[in-house]
This record gives structure tokens, C-alpha cells and sequence, in this order.
């Protein structure tokens, strides 16, 4: 008996190295932009911004609250910096990312703070620094692991998971962590009226434990490459954006990103095209196209409403998993809306910062 403890709670501990959090990522990446670089909190025009989106994956795979991820947060700026042209922005975002067959649930709560220095003497361009930081919990359904000896031949059905399986002491359902990340923003507006942005953050700085297992994977020389292995790894992400009018009613606005994590890489280009449908309403139609490197296509459409903007995106599978998706991958919904406080000058602002 003792010997076949010992190898559940090997064979446990496979299992549990195995579920490491993925890093939550969106089709709609520039709706959510307070996980996408924590130097982008505050950086708008208005007094607060409160947005949410959602993100459901691989329905043909498993069943429809298999994968799935919503997100919220609000951001403001808050107070002006050491001069005129510099401020303030302050954010909350909180996030639920659910995945697999064991319900791997990953919540967190990251509060970001981020410095905007204005350059130049039109105040045109904005160089930004942010910082975030917060709790992470982990954890996963213990009943929905399947172990070899739960295998019940004559009903043809795995039983329960048992508290004995999870070995009392060692094995546990939940973990908890705080993370941190920074982020670096340059956003430029030129005469004609083009905007360019550049970004790039740096996540899980600290590399914090993940692991299941109470020893955090064991003691002792042997057992480094699995403490290593329980660690959540540095991720890099870099994003950009430009957009321009093509005429006094079209725009288009090119976007790329890019991120890595642990050899990993993720690379994804949209072409968003925009058509100002009625001015003095400013309603705006947005709608594009994009690609996920060997994962994905993305059809991507969106709505301006004055401050409130609403968009879409649909995911089609051209990985080597299309067989199972039937070609289907994820759908996105996603919206925000910007608070003003304040009277609309009749005269539009060039310079980048928002009105307090």
C-alpha cells in the first residue's frame, strides 16, 4: 500500500507540474489595455474609463464553459505630474481565465500606476512608465482528475478523486501568488493628424512560485529542474499601432504584436479599416482582418458611439488542430466607455494628455 502511494503521488506530481497557467491573451488585445501593458493605464482623453471583455475558445473541442476568459477594469488620470504636460494614471483590472478538463481557474486583482511625460513644446508626444502589481489564485477541480486507479472496468467510468489521492500535506487544489509587471508606452501625434504607438511590458518579473504541491516540488539537489519548472516564467511582449485618415472619412490603423515566454513565441498582425458613418453623432464603423501566426485568422469588427466603443472578434483555426475545431476557434466581445466630467472644449486638443 505504501508503495502504491508513493507512486500516485509521483504520477500526482507529474500531473500537477502540468497545469501551469497560461498567460491570458486576446484577439482583442488593444480592448484590454491595462493586461496588454500596465503603461497605458490612464492614457486617454477624459476623467474614467471602465471596459470589459470576454473570451470563449475551442467549443468543438470540449463543452462551452470549457475555455474561457473575462476581464474587466477602470482606469483614470488622476493628478497632473511634476509639469503641466505630465500626469497621473491610476488602474484596477481583475481577471477569471478557465481552462481544461480539471477547470484550471486563474484569478487575479493587478493595480497599475503609470507616469506620462509629455515631450516637446506642442506636447504632441508622450514617453509613459508603468508599473503593476497584485494577487494571482490558482486552482483546479480535484474531482475532475483522472487517475489510472480510479478506472472502474465494470461500470466502464472513472470514480471520484478522493482526498487520500491528493496525499494530505503535499498535494493541494489552490495556490496563491503576487506578481508584477512593468511597461514602457511612446505615443506620437503628428500636424496631420496620425498617431503612432509603440509599447512594450515585461511580466511575472519575480518569477513567482505556481506550484500545487505545499514543498513547492520537492527538496533537495534532484528536484531544482522541477522548482524551476513550478516557477512562472519572464514574459516579453512588445505591441504597435498606427493610424491615419485616408480621407475625411476613412482611416485605416495597422497593428502588430508580439510576445515570448519560456522559447514560446506569439506573433499576430491585424489591418483595421475605419468609415466615419455620421459626424455630428460620431459614429464610427470599424472592421479588419487579422493573423495569428500557425494558430489563427481573425475577422475583427467594432462600433464608435461618441465614448463608448464596442467590438468583435472571431478566431478561425488554421493550426493542426482544425480537425477537432472544424476549422472554429474563439470568439471575443469587448467594450469600453470613457466618462467626461468636464465641458468638450469647442476646440479639440493636439496635445496628448487629458483634460482634469
Amino acid at each position: 500500500m505504501k508503495l502504491i502511494k508513493t507512486l500516485l503521488f509521483i504520477f500526482l506530481t507529474a500531473i500537477l507540474g502540468t497545469l501551469q497557467a497560461q498567460d491570458i491573451h486576446y484577439s482583442l488585445y488593444n480592448m484590454s489595455p491595462l493586461t496588454l501593458n500596465p503603461g497605458l493605464t490612464g492614457s486617454f482623453y477624459g476623467t474614467v474609463r471602465v471596459g470589459g471583455i470576454y473570451r470563449g475558445q475551442w467549443y468543438n473541442v470540449s463543452d462551452a464553459t470549457g475555455f474561457e476568459t473575462p476581464s474587466f477594469y477602470a482606469d483614470a488620470p488622476i493628478i497632473r505630474g511634476f509639469r503641466d504636460k505630465d500626469w497621473v494614471g491610476v488602474g484596477l483590472a481583475v481577471f477569471n481565465d478557465k481552462a481544461g478538463s480539471v477547470k484550471l481557474r486563474t484569478n487575479a486583482s493587478l493595480i497599475s500606476a503609470a507616469y506620462h511625460l509629455g515631450l516637446g513644446k506642442a506636447g504632441n508626444s508622450v514617453l509613459t512608465l508603468g508599473l503593476q502589481g497584485g494577487s494571482v489564485s490558482r486552482r483546479f477541480s480535484q474531482t475532475r482528475l483522472q487517475l489510472a486507479d480510479q478506472w472502474d472496468a465494470s461500470t466502464g467510468q472513472f470514480g471520484e478523486t478522493s482526498q487520500d489521492d491528493m496525499i494530505a500535506g503535499d498535494g493541494r487544489n489552490k495556490a496563491t501568488y503576487v506578481d508584477f509587471a512593468g511597461g514602457l508606452l511612446f505615443r506620437t501625434k503628428n500636424k496631420d493628424g496620425a498617431m503612432l504607438e509603440l509599447g512594450a511590458s515585461a511580466h511575472h518579473v519575480t518569477q513567482p512560485n505556481e506550484s500545487f504541491l505545499s514543498s513547492g516540488g520537492g527538496t533537495g539537489g534532484g528536484n531544482k529542474n522541477v522548482a524551476d519548472e513550478n516557477k512562472r516564467p519572464f514574459l516579453i511582449n512588445a505591441h504597435a499601432k498606427y493610424e491615419w485618415m485616408l480621407t475625411d472619412k476613412w482611416s485605416a490603423a495597422p497593428t502588430a504584436f508580439f510576445q515570448t515566454t519560456r522559447g514560446a513565441k506569439e506573433i499576430a498582425l491585424q489591418a483595421w479599416g475605419g468609415y466615419l458613418l455620421n459626424p455630428e453623432q460620431q459614429i464610427k464603423l470599424h472592421f479588419g482582418l487579422g493573423y495569428r501566426f500557425s494558430d489563427a485568422a481573425q475577422i475583427l469588427a467594432g462600433l464608435d458611439y461618441k465614448d463608448l466603443r464596442v467590438a468583435l472578434s472571431y478566431d478561425v483555426n488554421t493550426s493542426s488542430l482544425n480537425t477537432a475545431t472544424n476549422y472554429q476557434g474563439a470568439f471575443e466581445i469587448a467594450a469600453w466607455y470613457i466618462l467626461k466630467i468636464y465641458k468638450e472644449p469647442e476646440v479639440k486638443q493636439t496635445i496628448l494628455c487629458p483634460k482634469f
